[in-house]
């Protein structure tokens, strides 16, 4: 072959070989680009395990995976089934609902899940049977599956898979997963992700407990009409002092607080008296510079507050913070004042009491007992308890819940009297 033959066809290889990449590259930028979809589809956890093998990991070790699990799976059944204790056949037992602070059962009458009668509260040891469920329309189809479920569909009542799956926080994953990870999925900070479930309300045709067709990223109240709190007046799901009284509802809560509004503290009227808005500031304001502390934002590449996400270890134990308080608090509330934190501690160091006891204590009811932490950060004062029933932040859980409310009252009043 001559020179110019070898040098032509040397180059036609590379020019056909650049094509070739930036025509894949070309297609690589349009396919990360494009947006998820309408035909997206479901398709389970397992398919996520593949490549995001310790994120899933994490999700399995978790409570969620565990909200509805076929009763002949092993160690799924925590409830006492012994003759004379049983308020139902166990042979009716299809799903089992929930195991931590208390267990519910579906059957199925062979059309839909039918909800069995009765629960079993965890620490106490006991079936409730007397108003065990609390509901008015206890059918799982219409009130339970919108949560304890991935892949709804509510007309068939078919689903992909049970509990709370990775497409129950990251939207349908069948075009992330047929364009090998390239493609679009939904992934956000937003606490609109949770609050779907941890909220109660109505489908906005008033049919269902659970926002049909919602999908992550479009504005929840378009789909639910939310529960919200009467202040001054107690009703089933919410003290008069605007505190959750029933569980599912940490999202309703959390919006009437602090952290809901961390950033727009900083962008709606903010006066400068503290100085500059920097990067350190909205590690504590923004929930994108809190989940990635080691990176530099602007005001421009935020857009959440202090969410759902920050303060939870959204793919390991929910129940383990992901940050403590004192990282954005550190020693009390006022973090530019903390000459005013002297006193902050009614009770002292030596009470070894954390800031959730305080600041998040037990107001709502599950598993025939006061077990979950309110999501709107604030101290409930004894008068509350005078005026509403609901637990204040001094007596609550293993402290003071021998003293009277007016002493606990007074002894407040005089730590912070001025």
């Amino acid at each position: 072959m001559r020179p110019w033959q070898r040098f032509l066809r040397t180059s036609l290889i590379w020019t056909l070989g650049l094509g070739a990449f930036s025509g894949l590259l070309y297609a690589t930028i349009l396919v990360a680009q494009a947006p998820i979809p309408e035909d997206a589809h479901y398709l389970g956890s397992h398919a996520c395990g593949t490549c995001h093998w310790n994120a899933h990991r994490g999700w399995e070790d978790s409570l969620h995976p565990k909200m509805m699990r076929p009763v002949d799976q092993e160690g799924v059944v925590v409830a006492d089934f012994h003759p004379g204790k049983m308020p139902f056949d166990p042979q009716q037992a299809v799903w089992a609902i929930g195991s931590r602070f208390e267990q519910q059962f579906m059957g199925h009458d062979g059309r839909t899940e039918t909800l069995l009668p009765g629960s079993w509260l965890v620490d106490k040891g006991e079936w409730k049977t007397k108003g065990w469920d609390g509901w008015q329309v206890p059918v799982p189809l219409q009130r339970c599956h919108g949560c304890h479920t991935v892949g709804l569909d509510v007309e068939t009542g078919r689903f992909v898979e049970p509990g709370i799956g990775c497409e129950s926080c990251h939207g349908p994953g069948s075009w992330h997963r047929n364009t090998l990870g390239l493609g679009a999925i939904a992934s956000t900070l937003d606490a609109q992700v949770c609050g779907p479930c941890h909220t109660r309300g109505l489908s906005t045709d008033g049919k269902h407990f659970f926002p049909v067709a919602y999908q992550i990223g479009e504005p929840l109240e378009d789909y639910f009409r939310e529960s919200r709190p009467t202040l001054g007046q107690n009703s089933a799901a919410w003290w008069g002092n605007g505190r959750e009284h029933k569980r599912h509802q940490e999202y309703g809560a959390w919006k009437r607080g602090g952290h809901a509004d961390s950033l727009q503290s900083l962008t709606d009227g903010y006066d400068g008296r503290y100085g500059e808005i920097t990067s350190a500031c909205l590690r504590c304001h923004a929930a994108e510079a809190a989940a990635d502390p080691r990176r530099d934002f602007t005001l421009d590449e935020v857009e959440h507050g202090i969410t759902c996400a920050v303060c939870h270890n959204v793919h390991g134990r929910l129940e383990a913070a992901r940050y403590q308080c004192s990282y954005c608090h550190e020693q009390g509330a006022f973090f530019h004042q903390p000459e005013r934190n002297a006193d902050h501690e009614v009770c002292g160091a030596k009470a070894e009491v954390t800031c959730v006891e305080c600041h998040m204590p037990l107001t709502a009811k599950n598993g025939g007992g006061l077990n979950l932490h309110t999501h709107h950060p604030g101290i409930i004062p004894p008068a509350d308890t005078e005026k509403y029933g609901v637990p204040s932040s001094c007596a609550n859980g293993d402290c003071h819940t021998d003293e009277a409310t007016d002493w606990l009252q007074a002894a407040l009043d005089r730590h912070y009297a001025p």
